[in-house]
């Protein structure tokens, strides 16, 4: 399967836990095709989420894009293709 970054920036600064029920209805959309794995939050001084970064595994990006189709409240900016790299693989 193939990795993403799925881009959303939130309309007003938000605090995680009121996040919290946009992201348990994007989970009850997931499936075995598309799956969020983790996140980054950019956050201002208080702490409030401004973007989100979140990775997701999924066989191409319409499949996510349905995901998010069911839960429009949740904003998407964009999706892009990812490969991830490790400051260990440069290690010696």
């Amino acid at each position: 399967m193939r990795k993403y970054i799925a881009v959303h920036t939130m309309p007003q600064p938000t605090s995680v836990e009121d996040a919290t029920p946009l992201v348990r209805k994007m989970l009850d959309n997931e499936g075995s095709n598309a799956y969020w794995v983790g996140s980054w939050a950019q956050t201002n001084a208080e702490g409030k989420v401004l973007k989100i970064f979140c990775e997701w595994n999924a066989p191409d990006e319409k499949t996510i894009r349905d995901v998010f189709a069911k839960v429009p409240e949740f904003p998407l900016d964009s999706i892009h293709p990812m490969t991830k790299i490790d400051s260990a693989d440069f290690r010696q």
